[in-house]
């Protein structure tokens, strides 16, 4: 199995992560406190959920960082 990396908007992964709420009822913060202390195992759909949180916490600051800057620039 290959992987290739793609571009994920900002937005599509906040769908993303929306989508994975909707589907276990519960936020995306009290699911990342849940998996980091133990509680949810290690499965594929929980790998892929912290993966996504991930992207989102650390591609927040440089969103932010880009806004930023524009704003300086104009």
């Amino acid at each position: 199995m290959s992987f290739e990396p793609r571009f994920v908007s900002f937005q599509e992964l906040s769908e993303r992560l929306s989508a994975y709420e909707a589907e276990y009822g519960y936020s995306t913060i009290e699911f990342y406190h849940r998996f980091q202390n133990g509680e949810l195992g290690d499965d594929d759909k929980w790998l892929s959920w912290a993966g996504l949180y991930h992207l989102y916490l650390t591609s927040l600051p440089i969103r932010q960082l880009m806004r930023t800057s524009a704003s300086a620039s104009i």
